[in-house]
């Protein structure tokens, strides 16, 4: 019998069961979780070099668009420039890249294939990329001004374990910064078990807007400063890639692969589905003003 990797929970709830997956709610505090977690083994081979050959990191424009709204969060969060960042989950570098510019940027991720292709294509900032999990990071305490996490969430097999972590790594008054879908979005409620982000064991743990205000404030000790939801810029490859998870009969892989050539992954646009909720919080007791609802 699993428990709740939020609040500890054991009389969980059947949810929906996707293939060999059995998907569970808390009753108490509204986690929604995959019960059985991947091995070491498991995770190698879901992050190996077919994971970022999807579409999703190949397209520049895409991309740009969500990065240059993540960084209008940090400064809408108060993070000055300069601030030394870590992007913990850094994929490909894409928003290491560009914060770059701004920031002391630091990141690491758990892919090694993420990693090379981070290091190559960004090499001003190859010394400051680590491969590993989180757990195998060492550094110091207190040693960086924000952390994000951007779609890695969802990823985690212990959120609370891995939240205080990074909390460690935060200097007093620091940011921790995410985004990760929001399961008691109206999308995610009308969809149900065909939820886009509803792909296992790809994601692991699924919060609702007071189940992300729990981890932050009673698991971790940060004081919440801004949420909002909002949708993604996606291109079209791998919006029909994320269509297939759902409904894999309905989309073929050759549709699929004409998106994926040189001149068709160009293609993207903004999907306004509302189901991502981006929260800032902050370590300390005291929040800095009224909490924002806005982006």
């Amino acid at each position: 019998m699993s428990s709740c990797r939020l609040c500890g929970r054991a009389d969980l709830r059947s949810r929906h069961r996707l293939g060999p997956y059995l998907v569970e709610e808390c009753p108490g505090c509204g986690l929604v979780q995959v019960a059985a977690q991947p091995s070491t083994d498991d995770l190698n081979r879901l992050y190996g070099e077919e994971y970022f050959n999807r579409g999703k990191y190949g397209d520049a424009f895409a991309e740009r668009k969500e990065n240059e709204a993540r960084l209008r969060w940090l400064a809408a969060a108060g993070l000055p420039l300069r601030a030394k960042l870590l992007d913990a989950g850094c994929a490909t570098g894409g928003f290491l890249r560009l914060a770059a510019e701004h920031y002391d940027a630091w990141g690491f991720d758990l892919s090694a294939e993420a990693v090379t292709l981070a290091r190559q294509a960004h090499p001003a900032l190859a010394d400051r990329i680590r491969h590993g999990r989180m757990e195998d990071q060492d550094y110091p305490p207190e040693f960086f001004d924000a952390i994000v996490l951007w779609d890695v969430l969802e990823h985690l097999p212990d959120p609370v374990a891995a939240g205080r972590r990074l909390v460690n790594w935060l200097k007093p008054d620091g940011l921790l910064c995410l985004s990760t879908p929001n399961i008691g979005s109206t999308t995610a409620r009308l969809m149900g078990r065909r939820w886009a982000f509803l792909t296992v064991p790809e994601h692991l743990v699924f919060f609702r807007r007071e189940s992300l205000d729990r981890l932050l404030r009673d698991e971790l000790g940060l004081t919440p400063i801004r949420w909002t939801t909002r949708g993604k810029w996606a291109n079209l490859g791998f919006l029909f890639y994320k269509l297939k998870r759902v409904f894999p009969r309905l989309v073929p892989q050759w549709l699929i692969s004409i998106f994926r050539t040189p001149l068709l992954r160009r293609l993207a646009i903004y999907v306004p589905t509302g189901d991502i909720q981006y929260a800032a919080a902050r370590k300390g007791l005291e929040p800095r003003g009224r909490i924002s609802p806005h982006g």
